[in-house]
């Protein structure tokens, strides 16, 4: 009696186990170095350590450029809990165009330029903008966003990530 009852509870054990889920981590975000317009010195990824979103977009991108207002209002509000955003400009554009451009808009958060086309290869060999990856502080990639950003499921992962005060 003792030994079937054992076997049954093995079994069922067994059984319970081979049908749970086992999630495997997200993707580790590449090791990448941004080139900023803020500063001469480059920014690494794996330094910011922080919930973080790489936004590409292009200076001739009419949906990149009509998300921007939205994302300068969600970085205002997610920054003091510990967000940052780093908003790459493509290879294909001018350097002057992208300076002009985070001047004129006063872009609250990170601007960089992939001059070489080799940030882009990094996450997944990005061809279309906007391409954003949100980045936990573990430095893992916890969601992608090809064509303009959900808000709502980017606010929502946010609220997951960010230090509330």
């Amino acid at each position: 009696m003792k030994l079937t009852l054992y076997a049954i509870s093995l079994s069922l054990l067994i059984s319970l186990n081979a049908c749970s889920k086992h999630a495997d981590p997200p993707p580790k975000a590449p090791a990448v170095t941004f080139r900023t317009l803020q500063s001469a010195t480059p920014l690494a990824l794996y330094d910011i350590k922080k919930p973080t979103l790489v936004n590409f977009w292009s200076t001739t991108c009419i949906v990149c450029l009509k998300e921007m207002p939205e994302l300068v209002h969600t970085y205002e509000q997610y920054q003091p809990l510990g967000f940052e955003m780093i908003a790459v400009a493509m290879s294909y554009d001018r350097p002057s165009d992208v300076l002009e451009l985070a001047a004129q808009r006063k872009w609250p958060f990170v601007v960089a330029i992939d001059l070489d086309g080799k940030l882009g290869k990094a996450f997944n060999d990005v061809k279309f903008t906007p391409t954003s990856f949100l980045i936990n502080a573990e430095g893992r990639i916890v969601k992608s966003f090809i064509g303009k950003i959900d808000m709502d499921a980017l606010r929502s992962h946010l609220d997951k990530l960010t230090v509330k005060s």
